[in-house]
């Protein structure tokens, strides 16, 4: 999947890691549980206006190469390139399979 990183939004990013939505929203702030952290507690907020994102426990912050930092644990551009696009790939594919089923004519007797 060809996929520009830097313009993928950090809740598509949050779906493909399998949380279809927030815990909690508040205004343009929407608030996630941690998907890096071990005791997954809700302290990932993200701002979908300017499309970054701050742990309020841990006090990280940044865009989506800083929360795959986060995810992988690795700075090469590469790395966090193929981990980014290997996870929305997984959600164009779910995504993909459910849409024949919607579309799918109904067969009338």
């Amino acid at each position: 999947m060809n996929i520009d990183s830097r313009k993928v939004k950090l809740t598509d990013f949050m779906k493909a890691l399998g949380q279809e939505h927030p815990v909690a929203a508040d205004g343009n702030l929407r608030i996630y549980n941690a998907p890096y952290s071990a005791d997954k507690e809700p302290t990932l907020v993200i701002n979908i206006e300017t499309n970054l994102w701050r742990d309020t426990k841990s006090g990280a912050y940044g865009g989506i190469y800083d929360l795959a930092y986060e995810m992988i644990g690795t700075c090469n551009r590469s790395e966090l390139n193929t981990y980014i696009a290997g996870e929305m790939s997984a959600l164009q594919k779910i995504s993909m399979r459910q849409e024949p089923e919607q579309s799918k004519p109904k067969m009338r007797l």
